[in-house]
Formats: C-alpha cells, structure tokens, sequence
C-alpha cells in the first residue's frame, strides 16, 4: 500500500481534523460572548421582591370562575361545518376501503414472518 499525499489515510483524517477544529472554534465562540453569570440570577425589583409568588395573607379565591381563551361554537356554527366538511368529502369521491381480503392477507403475512424467522435462526445456528 503507498503512503503519499492521496492515501487512503489522508482521506480519512481530513474530515476528523475539519471537524475538530470547527468544534474548537464554536468553543472559542461560547467563550467570547459578552454575557455574564449576573445575568442569569434574578434582580429584587424596587419593592424588594424578585416578582415570584407573595405572601399577601390572604387565600386565593379559586370560585372565580375563568374566562375562555375563545368565543365558543354555536349549535348553528357546528351544523355548517359538519355540513361543509361533508360536502366536500363526498366532492371527493370518498369511498370506504374493501376490507374483505384483509384477514387473508394477515394470516399470509404471519405465515411468510414465520418462515422468515425460522430461517433466519437456521442461518445463525449454521444450519
């Protein structure tokens, strides 16, 4: 085997050291950025707290009861969807899929895994 400028070698080590030094350079990257660690802890606002949970003395009154995020569907508003939805189904062309040959097929498909498997282990027992 030759050892020279296109050696097999050489062709293997040039994408390894790619990668290494572009991951070197992302490491420096991460180092250089203008972020502190003060950064990342929270800071009292000017009432002495850091805008977490309070303790106001008081139970909260949870028989409030909530608002919904969004106006709910009407009866009248749900029959012309469905009815919308169904018509363009049917100006599909859907149709129900046959299954009647579908039993067959499963019980071929058992039928052909199991073969496949009792090969398979005559083969690792190198039969």
């Amino acid at each position: 085997m030759k050892s020279g400028a296109g050696s097999e070698a050489d062709r293997r080590v040039g994408p390894i050291a790619a990668i290494a030094v572009l991951a070197s350079l992302m490491l420096l990257g991460g180092c250089a950025s203008d972020f502190a660690i003060e950064d990342a802890v929270p800071h009292p606002a000017a009432n002495g707290t850091y805008g977490g949970p309070r303790d106001t003395g008081q139970y909260p009154n949870l028989n409030i009861r909530q608002k919904g995020a969004t106006a709910q569907l009407t009866d009248a508003e749900v029959a012309a969807k469905t009815k919308e939805l169904d018509s363009a189904k049917a100006s599909l062309g859907a149709e129900p899929v046959d299954t009647s040959g579908a039993d067959v097929d499963v019980a071929r498909m058992r039928q052909v895994g199991k073969e496949h498997n009792e090969q398979v282990l005559k083969e690792i027992e190198g039969q």
